[in-house]
């Protein structure tokens, strides 16, 4: 009786023992995307004919890896969720025209479109940005030219 006793308890203890060894053998893999918060840092060259309000409160199109992601306002920020991690190119692009925005859709895709016209100048920057696990701040540096009105 007290063999089968011993082996009753050696058999459960095995079998307790091997449950939770593969129960705990679960790996977990690495996060392979971040978040991205996006915000502007405007510098203005001397602009003739222009209110630097407009140019600092109209709005910026925002592209990464020229892949448009969206519109956003010097003053807000744009925050993009699941991006891969790696190193990936960051664009602002804010094009005016006689003191208007330009602004298209795209036929195809239905999204947003800037397009430069007549030659005249814009605000623009880009930055180059590591993006790492969790929440990523990325500041694109903006230069707004100067723009000459008629």
């Amino acid at each position: 009786m007290k063999r089968n006793l011993s082996n009753f308890v050696a058999i459960t203890a095995l079998i307790v023992l091997l449950l939770f060894s593969f129960t705990s053998c679960t790996s977990v893999a690495p996060p392979t995307t971040g978040v991205v918060t996006i915000t502007l840092d405007i510098e203005t060259a001397i602009i003739m004919g222009v209110d630097l309000e407009l140019i600092k409160n109209s709005d910026y199109y925002i592209y990464m890896d020229d892949v448009y992601q969206g519109t956003m306002t010097s003053s807000g920020a744009l925050t993009l969720e699941d991006v891969f991690l790696g190193i990936h190119t960051f664009k602002a692009y804010n094009y005016l025209i006689k003191g208007d925005l330009v602004n298209l859709n795209n036929s195809d895709t239905q999204k947003e479109v800037k397009l430069p016209v007549n030659g005249y100048s814009n605000c623009s920057g880009s930055i180059i940005y590591e993006v790492k696990p969790g929440v990523n701040y990325v500041t694109i540096p903006v230069y707004c030219g100067l723009i000459l009105v008629e």
